[in-house]
């Protein structure tokens, strides 16, 4: 994965692919590899951007006290002047969401359209209260007490039970997480809130969303409908936070539908 001075620190990245830009986002505590089974399906038809976000993966950390989707939001644009991108579809996961709603009310002439996966446009005391049980699992019973909380969090119980495998390889990208270097932006998560901003935006909107999510709960995708005139909502049975790994076939599938309802030119290698 490359790495370049972006917005004045390292940012780690992977960008394959040609054709119409796609960026995705990933959630706090997560990085671009979170995204492998998208990287796969996108980048033989569009350029695909994956940026570890500043303090996650191998980008640096910010320092600062606390750092906020709008400062995340300055970083991606920043890196995507560095790679020449004028304009591309945005698909942000949980707080990776948060990041792409602030692209989309901040930077509106840089979007095509934009995807939130499992996210909310405001961060209420029942999410905040999600990542506050995690770090007393943490602080109690350290990193494999923590990751195996997680795990049984964001995914089913019945994918977890069969896809042992899938959730070993998602425990295996979590093990060099840094805490001291997440926690800004866990900090600036708290206070969130563009319900009353959305009205503004004027592109295309997916709200995607699993339907047993016990991380965020699904009635917000129907909250970003409400707010966004032409907005669409997809609900998936029998799905848990991490939507893009437990149904990447589906997940991919209404993605791809969705940018080609808009008008997406796909590149065909």
């Amino acid at each position: 994965m490359p790495e370049s001075m972006v917005n004045g620190f390292k940012m780690n990245y992977t960008d394959t692919g040609k054709g119409e830009n796609l960026v995705l986002l990933h959630g706090l505590g997560g990085n671009g590899r979170a995204w492998e089974g998208q990287i796969e399906f996108f980048s033989p038809m569009m350029r695909v951007i994956a940026p570890d976000l500043r303090g996650h993966g191998r980008s640096e950390p910010p320092n600062a006290e606390s750092y906020t989707p709008f400062n995340h939001a300055e970083d991606v644009v920043a890196l995507l002047d560095f790679l020449k991108v004028e304009k591309a579809w945005f698909v942000g996961l949980s707080a990776g969401g948060f990041v792409t709603q602030a692209i989309a009310l901040r930077h509106p002439e840089r979007v095509k359209g934009i995807i939130l996966a499992a996210t909310s446009p405001y961060v209420d005391k029942d999410i905040v209260a999600v990542g506050q049980k995690w770090m007393e699992v943490y602080l109690k019973g350290g990193k494999d007490a923590y990751l195996d909380r997680v795990v049984k969090d964001i995914f089913t119980l019945d994918f977890y039970l069969a896809h042992q495998d899938v959730v070993d390889r998602f425990i295996e990208t979590q093990k060099h997480l840094d805490f001291k270097a997440i926690a800004p932006s866990g900090r600036g998560n708290i206070g969130f809130d563009v319900r009353h901003e959305l009205v503004k935006m004027k592109l295309p909107v997916l709200a995607i969303h699993g339907l047993n999510d016990r991380v965020v709960d699904p009635a917000y995708a129907r909250r970003v409908r409400q707010a966004v005139v032409g907005a669409e909502v997809k609900l998936m049975p029998d799905t848990g936070h991490m939507l893009n790994v437990e149904r990447p076939e589906e997940f991919n599938q209404a993605i791809l539908d969705f940018m080609a309802r808009h008008g997406a030119d796909f590149h065909r290698s």
